[in-house]
């Protein structure tokens, strides 16, 4: 599962809709997520099968269009999630050997602290503790063109990452990507299949290169925590 965060949000990590633990704040985030992985452009992941090579390896890019934590707003923060898992069957449940977040050096002080609590707290459980997490600088180029067949979409986490998106057509017209909606990973509300191109991943110990392997545009929406 790819997520930024995931949870981000994948493939795989993302953060899934989970039932989390009572005492954590609620929280939502919805946003759009471009994401480059290890898998095919045919990404098994998407309907629930496992990995090419069983293990998947992703770095995915976020920006948050409407989200809160606690009650802090959230909206228009960007964030980055690095992940591993492995998966040996066909609706096997994924098991993550490596995740680290990424938030955006450029969001308030109060925001990088709720995000912090998020991605360190009870909610992204699935996915393990995570190896880091970071505040460093997340930059979008042409998220106008998020998910239009043939129209690239980028992102840069420092200098640690980058992800490169284009999206292809589908059977109904060379203009209409290829969308899968309600598929395998939850909270992932809309996928456009694509390829990555120029895409890395560069800290906490691994070395992550995409070029022409599975690249996907997301729309997300996570939500999880309440009130005792």
């Amino acid at each position: 599962m790819k997520i930024i965060l995931a949870i981000i949000g994948v493939a795989v990590g993302m953060i899934q809709t989970l039932a989390f633990a009572a005492e954590e704040p609620a929280w939502s985030l919805e946003g759009r997520i471009i994401s480059a992985d290890s898998c095919g452009v045919d990404c098994h992941c998407v309907i629930g099968g496992p990995p090419d090579n069983g293990l998947c390896q992703f770095f995915q890019i976020g920006q948050i269009d409407n989200g809160q934590y606690a009650g802090v707003k959230l909206d228009g923060v960007k964030i980055g999630q690095a992940g591993e898992f492995v998966q040996k069957m066909m609706g096997g449940q994924p098991k993550f050997t490596f995740t680290a977040y990424y938030i955006d050096s450029g969001a308030s002080a109060e925001q990088r602290e709720a995000l912090r609590k998020l991605f360190t707290g009870s909610s992204p459980h699935a996915m393990g503790q995570p190896a880091e997490v970071k505040e460093l600088a997340i930059r979008f180029e042409n998220l106008d063109a998020f998910g239009q067949v043939g129209k690239t979409t980028s992102g840069t986490v420092g200098e640690i990452a980058k992800v490169e998106v284009t999206p292809i057509p589908g059977g109904t017209g060379t203009d209409k990507p290829m969308v899968v909606q309600n598929g395998a990973e939850p909270g992932a509300m809309w996928k456009a299949l694509g390829k990555a191109s120029n895409s890395f991943y560069r800290s906490a110990g691994k070395d992550y290169k995409f070029n022409g392997s599975s690249g996907q545009s997301i729309i997300f929406a996570w939500k999880g925590g309440g009130e005792k």
